[in-house]
């Protein structure tokens, strides 16, 4: 075997190795997540007791669960809005009507989610209060998250 021969193939073995290790690192959060939703238990600046640990993860696992539908309805919204846009004649009314509608479940995915901090809240101690504020000004980021950082533009300059 030539000597370029053997360079050419122990740089492909270790590019390989290397490849493997980004797929298996990438995969790691979906193949050994609990059962949040988010993946990994968000991580507070306070470290919260074991109870209201618990207490945390099993309000925001109940919020995510009733949002469940909510999240699929505004899906099939949005694939509505898509295909208006996407048609031979816009439909000025159906895409108004559309875009309310999925405006709509945005507020109520909304409000599910600050009553569960409201009822967070009122179980939580001043610190506690201030961590989940914290928390709430910088989640973090879900770990399949492989996109470009979120826009800057204001949301009302978004299409939905």
């Amino acid at each position: 075997m030539s000597k370029t021969l053997k360079i050419l193939i122990i740089s492909s073995l270790i590019l390989n190795v290397f490849l493997i290790g980004i797929i298996i690192g990438g995969m790691s959060d979906h193949l050994f997540r609990k059962d949040f939703p988010g993946g990994k238990p968000p991580v507070f600046g306070l470290k919260l007791s074991p109870d209201k640990e618990k207490l945390f993860l099993d309000t925001m696992e109940k919020a995510f669960r009733e949002n469940d539908r909510i999240r699929i309805q505004m899906d099939e919204a949005r694939e509505r809005v898509l295909s208006i846009l996407s048609a031979p004649e816009f439909d000025e009314a159906a895409y108004k009507a559309e875009t309310s509608k999925l405006e709509e479940l945005r507020g109520v995915m909304m409000q599910r989610f600050a009553d569960a901090t409201r009822e967070l809240a009122k179980q939580f101690g001043q610190e506690e209060r201030k961590a989940l504020a914290e928390h709430l000004r910088h989640p973090p980021l879900p770990p399949h998250w492989a996109g470009p950082p979120p826009r800057s533009e204001p949301p009302s300059s978004r299409i939905p």
